[in-house]
């Protein structure tokens, strides 16, 4: 035999306990036993992510690492770091018809299927990885959310559960186990999004779901205040993506239940519509497109729409305004160049009340 290589395990067949294999392979003389000996180390070997390669020479089994696997695991995650999906799925693909006990591979291939829409096949390899490794934590989270895709939420939520008993300090898991808690009303959801908020200060989606849970179980104005701290919050920490997006929705609705507290017209916007009125009459089109493009960017992120001692500076008609009327102004502009267009902020009963005192007005 040649001198092994650096890392190189090697076991007499003889000394090797096979009281762990089948009863059929259980005596190294059966048909088939070196072949299953190799089968079975391999799939033992591989349990702690690693990619061994498994040989026998005569009475000794050979372990070894395969280089060549590990060096495509590595390519597969950066792949699919990078958003390459198409070639990490083929790469982690590959793998699993090789190592289908490695958790690593379960892992990101589940997560592939999962994001895929493939949802019985993430289901069944993020199962079969909290089977063989069942203290893998991320493992637990992403068989929760496979099934909460799946419309498994039962099943979701006892998943999560059981990742949050095995790390219950960690953010993945505690966001996750509060977010399907709270799609079912369960009491303790604010908790477990509290402690994620705090375990993830920055974490959007932790942010957001707090956000969310305190929104639909509380109604008075602190509670109020604090979910749109935490929505200004996401809004900053990830800006322009869906859970900024959301965030700008709800803001936007609390801003205009607000807003609408009073009966009949807001006579401060009914004003603020007709002093924009009054502005753009001198204006070209172009001149109140740049108009609309800033008060619209500005709006993205988030305007206090209820607090006259608040004000926001604009470069296209230089000044110090409130949010409302930024919100105004950006809804006479939008109306000249594009009326009909969706502000974001239904005001129209003031603006057309504006727009009949600036017709009358000449």
């Amino acid at each position: 035999m040649k001198t092994p290589a650096p890392g190189t395990v090697l076991i007499k067949i003889s000394e090797y306990d096979v009281s762990a294999l089948p009863e059929a392979y259980q005596d190294r003389h059966a048909e088939g036993f070196n072949e299953y000996l190799i089968k079975h180390i391999t799939e033992e070997s591989s349990v702690d992510g690693l990619f061994p390669k498994v040989s026998i020479d005569h009475d000794t089994l050979i372990v070894t690492e395969d280089l060549e696997a590990k060096a495509q695991s590595e390519a597969g995650l950066d792949a699919l770091q990078r958003g390459l999906y198409p070639k990490g799925h083929a790469i982690f693909e590959a793998l699993y018809a090789q190592y289908p006990a490695n958790p690593i591979v379960l892992y990101n291939l589940g997560m592939v299927y999962s994001d895929e829409g493939n949802f019985a096949n993430a289901i069944e390899l993020l199962a079969n990885l909290t089977r063989i490794k069942p203290d893998y934590v991320h493992g637990w989270v992403a068989l929760a959310v496979a099934y909460l895709r799946h419309g498994q939420i039962i099943e979701a939520n006892q998943a999560a559960q059981t990742g949050v008993k095995l790390a219950p300090s960690d953010p993945y898991a505690l966001r996750t186990a509060g977010y399907i808690a709270s799609k079912l009303n369960e009491p303790e959801a604010a908790a477990l999004l509290e402690n994620a908020v705090r375990a993830g200060p920055n974490d959007p989606i932790a942010l957001l779901a707090l956000a969310e849970n305190l929104l639909a179980i509380h109604s008075d104005e602190a509670i109020k205040k604090r979910v749109a701290a935490l929505l200004t919050q996401v809004i900053e920490a990830a800006p322009g993506s869906k859970a900024a997006e959301r965030a700008e929705d709800i803001l936007r609705g609390i801003a205009y239940d607000q807003f609408r507290q009073t009966k009949g017209l807001n006579q401060a916007a009914v004003n603020y519509c007709l002093k924009a009125l009054e502005t753009f009459k001198d204006m070209s089109d172009q001149e109140i497109s740049g108009v609309a493009l800033e008060t619209a960017t500005l709006g993205q992120s988030g305007l206090d729409v209820n607090n006259p001692n608040k004000t926001y500076p604009l470069r296209s008609i230089p000044g110090n305004y409130t949010g409302l009327n930024i919100v105004c102004i950006m809804y006479a502009a939008l109306e000249r160049i594009a009326p009909g267009q969706d502000a974001g902020f239904d005001i129209k009963a003031e603006y057309e009340a504006a727009l009949r005192i600036f017709n009358q007005n000449g």
